[in-house]
């Protein structure tokens, strides 16, 4: 039976402590943020409508939305403490936010109109082959044609030897920057019992079988860490 994720899964938010972690243990965290956000092939001005899928604290849509001074941002999470803390980033941007308490896959599939971009920071990493599979699929439906999805997240090596490497490099960097011994205990347990990180040519091979045209835009591979770009073709 497949277990189903919870709050006691993700520490730091029932800690409210994810921003200040996420920047300590996550390397290159604001620059690979901001090349997702450059990745989007839009004009500045563009009044583009873009969902962000696990929404988190708002660091990517506050990117996004900074950037892009006319788009229109759904934000989905399902944590309202998540909600809570992306409210307050996002405030600035009022009348241009939309944030909505759901499962990502639950949210597309009610999605009533097709959007512009769709993005996703350090969340689709938490799913199953299955669940990529089936999010992507779901991610190229709601996207107009010439649409754009764009993921930052973790991946992995398909050689045993790559995948311990690169597994030690990040935590390794994580212990050097996370000096609380319980919060590296925390986030060294959310690793191994609940990211399911996925090898980055099938992640690539995934998107294009579901007939977007996807490539890797950025990678760090000591730390198995990309910027995934897909677009949906025209027509």
């Amino acid at each position: 039976m497949k277990r189903v994720l919870g709050i006691d899964d993700f520490f730091y938010v029932s800690d409210k402590s994810y921003d200040d972690l996420a920047e300590r243990a996550i390397p290159h965290y604001h620059e690979a943020h901001r090349l997702l956000m450059a990745s989007l092939d839009f004009p500045s001005d563009a009044p583009i409508s873009v969902v962000d899928l696990g929404v988190g604290t708002g660091v990517t849509s506050a990117y996004i939305l900074k950037n892009f001074p006319h788009a229109k941002v759904t934000g989905v999470d399902l944590f309202d403490e998540m909600l809570c803390e992306a409210r307050e980033r996002l405030s600035p941007f009022s009348g241009r936010v939309n944030l909505v308490r759901s499962d990502n896959a639950e949210y597309l599939r009610g999605l009533d109109r097709r959007v512009d971009a769709i993005v996703s920071a350090f969340c689709i990493h938490h799913q199953n082959e299955e669940g990529k599979k089936s999010l992507f699929s779901l991610i190229r439906d709601q996207l107009r044609p010439g649409g754009q999805f764009v993921m930052l997240d973790w991946t992995t090596y398909f050689h045993p030897h790559l995948r311990a490497i690169s597994r030690e490099h990040s935590l390794a960097n994580m212990q050097s920057r996370v000096l609380d011994p319980q919060d590296q205990k925390k986030w060294t347990y959310h690793w191994n019992t609940v990211n399911k990180p996925s090898v980055h040519e099938d992640l690539i091979a995934w998107l294009n079988g579901t007939g977007l045209r996807a490539e890797t835009f950025c990678r760090w591979p000591e730390l198995s860490l990309i910027v995934a770009f897909a677009e949906k073709e025209d027509s």
